[in-house]
């Protein structure tokens, strides 16, 4: 069976550890191996640079009334809108509509909590946004 090399680097991303990668053995039977990659903690840092700029683009639009803090928080919590709506348990065109200033303001207790809670804050927080507290 032909061996594969796998990747040995540091990724500082992991905070000195490693991933686990399954691959074959010599003898063919797959086998656990620890790995590290800079690619990976490249991908990883781009990523989160990405989510630190949608959080401030949101906190202007926050600003101008045009998104709502659960947006902010969701970047906040590095998600997307597939992720918190499976997290909140609300269809996804819900979320999307959650995340404008005008429904927002519109939202129950029941709503917030369920929000307030991935987010691990209060719904006072929520309704009481300024500027990422």
């Amino acid at each position: 069976m032909k061996q594969i090399k796998i990747p040995q680097e540091q990724n500082s991303t992991l905070d000195g550890h490693q991933k686990v990668m399954y691959a074959p053995s010599s003898n063919g039977k797959f086998q656990t191996y620890n790995y590290g990659s800079n690619i990976e903690e490249y991908a990883t840092k781009l990523a989160v640079e990405e989510y630190e700029i949608l959080q401030k683009e949101c906190l202007k639009n926050i600003q101008n009334n045009i998104s709502s803090p659960i947006e902010y928080y969701m970047y906040q919590h590095r998600m997307d809108i597939p992720t918190l709506a499976s997290v909140v348990g609300f269809f996804q065109f819900r979320v999307k509509r959650h995340l404008k200033a005008k429904y927002f303001k519109k939202l129950n207790d029941k709503i917030l909590q369920k929000y307030s809670d991935v987010f691990d804050i209060t719904i006072d927080d929520l309704k009481g946004f300024s500027n990422g507290k």
